[in-house]
């Protein structure tokens, strides 16, 4: 089987869990015997490939869909996607933004079959893979996608997580007791709010990420907020050994976005033994079930309170949440889903 993986085209620009997972998705379907070529518009044709599998529900991915549908070659998306009032509220810079973010959700709600690119997207697809059960619930209901087109395919981490030391981070940083926060600095993943919540709690706050080109504003404003005990690394490349000797060091893992779909960071942070805070929104519950510790992601006093509570969490329960990685959340059982899902319309 060949498969051309595709996305649209500023993915990489600014990296992030999204990448994370059509990188490995390639990684580990190539390791069953999958052959698998990104997609490059300049040089490939369609015309070799069985599928095309699309990461992200993107307007700008919809003329390549389009064309593969018309040239015979089967499709697949991972949607990536989440969606609520909540998310229109806090997560767009200014007005208008906020404005035009509420009123796309209330189109959805009221109208779900009204004509879109995301839901264009849908359309075009063979089968869908969202990462959650919850996320598949919103592509029902929102886009009026037929459940037999919808595969949950969970996301996943690298197995060498669960082995993570937590020397060569404190060997650079020289850090102990504080709280990390990774991901890209931007109005999505909230970090300004766990900035104010983690003022004057007596803990140092640590922050990995790059900010991205679209939000420098957000950054300064981080910037401003913060205090000494406040450090900003900047962001660590994935197989470079330092993120997962953070996650091993930290005393708790925060991931305050508006949603996470779970949030790759935190299951990473998990898999390494840290005791995790996350968003109640998205479909974190789903996964963390009650080994996390939740909270609004709107409210400082809120995070706060999940934080020092997930400081204070047992072994028994950070435990339970790495065998619950071993058994569901790695690669390779991504992998096994996703050629699942290619067989099941190969097959039909």
């Amino acid at each position: 089987m060949r498969v051309a993986f595709y996305s649209y085209p500023s993915a990489f620009q600014n990296p992030g869990g999204g990448e994370v997972q059509l990188l490995k998705t390639k990684e580990y379907l190539e390791k069953s015997g999958v052959e698998v070529k990104l997609f490059d518009q300049w040089s490939d044709d369609l015309d070799d490939f069985d599928f095309l599998h699309v990461f992200g529900s993107v307007k700008d991915c919809v003329g390549l869909m389009e064309t593969s549908r018309n040239k015979g070659v089967k499709v697949a998306l991972s949607s990536i996607f989440w969606s609520s009032f909540k998310r229109a509220l806090y997560e767009g810079p200014g007005v208008s933004t906020k404005a035009d973010l509420f009123a796309r959700h209330l189109a959805k709600i009221v109208f779900p079959r009204f004509p879109s690119g995301r839901r264009r997207t849908m359309l075009l697809s063979d089968v869908i893979f969202p990462n959650s059960e919850m996320e598949k619930q919103q592509l029902k209901r929102l886009f009026g996608i037929r459940d037999e087109r919808i595969r949950v395919v969970p996301n996943a981490i690298d197995e060498r997580f669960l082995d993570a030391d937590p020397g060569a981070f404190r060997d650079k940083f020289g850090t102990e007791d504080f709280v990390l926060a990774v991901g890209r600095i931007e109005p999505r993943k909230n970090q300004l709010n766990l900035i104010k919540a983690m003022k004057g709690s007596g803990l140092k706050l640590v922050v990995v990420g790059d900010p991205v080109s679209d939000y420098a504003g957000y950054y300064d404003m981080c910037r401003k907020e913060s205090g000494s005990d406040v450090v900003f690394t900047g962001g660590f490349r994935h197989g470079e050994g330092l993120l997962e000797s953070a996650y091993a060091a930290c005393s708790v893992f925060a991931a305050p976005g508006w949603f996470e779909t779970p949030g790759l960071a935190a299951l990473e942070a998990a898999a390494a033994g840290a005791p995790v805070a996350i968003t109640k929104y998205g479909c974190t519950m789903e996964y963390f079930g009650e080994d996390a510790d939740y909270f609004d992601p709107s409210d400082p006093r809120d995070i706060r309170k999940a934080v020092l509570r997930a400081r204070t969490a047992g072994k028994e329960r950070t435990q339970s949440m790495k065998e619950r990685i071993k058994t569901s959340y790695l690669w390779e059982n991504t992998a096994r889903e996703t050629l699942r899902g290619y067989e099941s319309v190969i097959k039909d």
